[in-house]
């Protein structure tokens, strides 16, 4: 170079090749690294070629060649409610795309949210101005976005139409309400129905509170729910948050109330003398009962194979029924009071005698899948030499046909006993052999035959399933030989250690039993503390039409062996037997010579609640309370509404006193009030004429569905429960 020195001439050189290797690499940078930035980007809007209708709005950029999609490019939405966006990204190498509302990364609470998945949530009130700009923006290419117009509306106004209020049902599967609803503001003007309880969330309800269908059809359920009434909801498909709803009365019950396969076992006396039976029916919804079956043990001796029958049955709106069984046999006209959808109380009404039992829903999906696994506690009592006889106790059975083991206290009249169940007898080492065994193969009515091989005498029953955890047992033996039992079992508490502990609070009991001394009745509660103490408690009692009532009950122990048997002693020398059935439960058993010659059981549950208060008992109750065999005995079936503060309002009974039969006696007035006994009240009820009497109970609360009774009239004997139904 001219007037350049060689050193010069190589140091510009130098600098002019390292200034072509930077350009050279600033030209590869913008080749693999982030894109130039666009200097022009067009944006068009087409509409959608699917048959959805949907409108897309699509941005490119020319330079990039990276285009991107959004869908609905326009869309209205009421406040509070949700719409989805989808996006596309063509080409570039990243299809990945961020959501912006009006330029806010993920938007903000004033013009609404959108989520990564383009879920955009609507704000809770219209923004000013009401449309905002929802934006699918380009990871890989930021100046790339495509926009939707998104129109906020107030929310949607629900209101049911029809019917008009007040809205009133009865109760049963057959009785339905039509309910139809308009909607203003919405986009879609159609909604959900839900029901639900007062206070509760709803949805498309169950058997306790009735269902309805997408086209607003109520069907009421089979009974009336506690509280008798429920929430018909109708919501905006376009808002959930815009609703109408109304309340709906289940009024009562109907013949459709009583609907489905149902277990029972009765006992007491026709003219002939004592008998038990156990059975299954299929009432029709219409009035009709099909399919009937039932193993009788009575005077005649025991029916050889089950009788078939057929019948028929009433049900008024009070929950008050009648069933008449055409098997040929007494006392063959029944009636009863529902409970709720699964449970009916059940007494003798025809003159040939006195009679009590219990039916209950079965469940068929049960009768051949393992119908007896577990550790199973009963309560069986009847007659042996026209005599009581009372049987208690517990026996394990392993799924597959055999009992393992178990065992029984039996009262014969005042004799006291104790059997062992005899399970595995086979040496070590050899095939097990089960003297006690049962039947796996069950009917379609529900039913098997059970053996215990015991150490006193063997012991045949027929029983038929309620469920997994229950079945009803009837005695198969002689009156004669080991005594005509009936009674149920239930499954006991599963994988617990029994001991002292598994005994703790305050307990309701209830005990009612016959023999050659006469006839007894009892009711009462006591206070276990866990470590084998008994104090603060009451009981009432009523021996052969004499009572004795608020008896204070100082102590004094028990005990809780591993296998769930205890022993129980309270004051006055009183003692029990007992075995712990489902948490909180247990069934027992008198064994004092308080009252010679005189067999008495029943069951204690635990108390929710320590002491008694009126308000614990409000709402409508089936009243239940039977008598033993004896010129003093009354079995009372019926419906009473309390109010909570000690006033009864209204209800009607049916009796058989003796034979002597009565149906539809109204309760003119009642009153029940707390006693002295923290943990006891008293109830009258004056029943109207022809009767024109007062009948005056003691009652000790379990929980606020169910309370234990037992008369305290002079010349009368029976005990029972107070039974919530709604």
């Amino acid at each position: 170079m001219l007037g350049i020195s060689k050193s010069e001439e190589r140091d510009a050189v130098r600098r002019l090749a390292l200034l072509v290797v930077l350009v050279a690499m600033l030209g590869l940078a913008s080749c693999h690294g982030t894109p130039a930035a666009s200097t022009a980007v067009s944006c068009t809007a087409t509409t959608s070629t699917t048959s959805t209708s949907t409108t897309t709005s699509t941005c490119t950029d020319p330079t990039t060649g990276i285009s991107v999609t959004i869908a609905p490019a326009t869309v209205s939405v009421s406040v509070v409610a949700t719409t989805l966006f989808t996006a596309s990204v063509q080409g570039g190498t990243n299809n990945v795309v961020t959501w912006q509302v009006n330029s806010i990364q993920g938007g903000n609470d004033t013009v609404g949210r959108i989520d990564s998945n383009g879920l955009y949530h609507a704000p809770g009130t219209v923004p000013s101005p009401s449309s905002v700009t929802v934006a699918a923006v380009s990871y890989e290419d930021p100046k790339v976005s495509a926009s939707s117009t998104v129109t906020i509306t107030p929310a949607p106004v629900v209101t049911i139409t029809s019917p008009t209020t007040p809205i009133t049902v009865t109760s049963g599967v057959k009785n339905t309400v039509t309910f139809t609803a308009s909607v203003t503001g919405g986009t879609l003007n159609t909604v959900f129905w839900e029901v639900g309880p007062v206070g509760g969330p709803g949805g498309v309800g169950n058997a306790t509170l009735g269902t309805i269908n997408a086209n607003g059809v109520y069907s009421a359920p089979a009974t009336p729910p506690i509280g008798s009434t429920v929430v018909i909801t109708a919501v905006s498909q376009d808002s959930s948050s815009s609703t109408a709803s109304v309340p709906l009365t289940i009024s009562g019950y109907s013949t459709s109330s009583l609907n489905g396969q149902f277990a029972f076992s009765v006992s007491g006396t026709n003219a002939s003398g004592p008998f038990v039976r156990a059975g299954s029916f299929v009432a029709d919804g219409a009035g009709n009962l099909n399919s009937g079956s039932e193993d009788i043990n009575d005077a005649s001796g025991v029916t050889s194979v089950p009788i078939s029958f057929v019948g028929t049955y009433t049900v008024t709106a009070d929950g008050r029924g009648t069933l008449q069984f055409n098997d040929g046999r007494t006392p063959a006209i029944f009636n009863f009071v529902l409970v709720n959808v699964s449970q009916l109380q059940i007494i003798g009404f025809d003159s040939t005698g006195t009679a009590s039992g219990q039916a209950n829903a079965q469940l068929a999906s049960t009768f051949n899948t393992s119908p007896l696994r577990g550790t199973y506690v009963f309560d069986f009592n009847g007659t042996h030499n026209s005599n009581g006889i009372s049987e208690i106790g517990e026996f394990a059975a392993d799924g597959a046909g055999n009992i393992t083991g178990g065992s029984i206290d039996v009262n014969d009249n005042g004799t006291i006993s104790q059997l062992q169940i005899t399970g595995n007898t086979a040496a070590a080492g050899q095939t097990p052999v089960y003297p006690s065994t049962y039947s796996t193969s069950i009917n379609s009515n529900g039913r098997g035959t059970l053996t215990l091989a015991t150490s006193g005498a063997t012991l045949h029953f027929s029983f038929y399933i309620v469920s997994a955890g229950s079945a009803k047992f009837v005695g198969t033996d002689s009156q004669t030989a080991t005594g005509a039992v009936a009674g149920s079992t239930a499954l006991q508490a599963v994988n617990v250690a029994f001991n002292q502990t598994s005994l703790s609070g305050n307990y309701a009991f209830l005990l009612e039993g016959s023999g050659s001394g006469g006839t007894y009745a009892s009711a009462g509660s006591f206070l276990a503390d866990g470590q084998g103490n008994v104090s603060n408690g009451a009981l009432d009692e009523n021996v052969s039409g004499t009572p004795n009532p608020n008896v204070v009950l100082s102590g004094t122990a028990y005990t809780v062996a591993s296998s769930g048997r205890g022993t129980l002693q309270l004051t006055g020398g009183r003692t029990y037997v007992f075995y712990l059935g489902p948490t909180g439960t247990a069934v027992f058993q008198e064994t004092d010579a308080n009252h010679p010659n005189i067999v008495s059981d029943g069951t204690f549950s635990l108390q929710q609640s320590g002491s008694f208060a009126l308000s614990q008992v409000v709402g409508n109750y089936a009243v239940y309370t039977t008598g033993p065999p004896g010129a003093f005995a009354e079995g009372v079936t019926g419906q009473l509404a309390a109010n909570g503060t000690g006033g009864v309002s209204s209800g009607i009974v049916d009796l058989n006193t003796a034979g002597s039969a009565t149906a539809g006696v109204g309760i003119t007035t009642g009153t029940y009030s707390v006693s002295s006994s923290a943990e006891r009240g008293t109830l009258s009820l004056n029943l109207a004429s022809p009767l024109s009497q007062t009948r005056n109970y003691a009652v000790y609360v379990v929980s606020s569905t169910q309370a234990f009774v037992v008369g305290i009239d002079s010349g009368r004997d029976s005990s029972g429960a107070l039974l919530r139904q709604f």
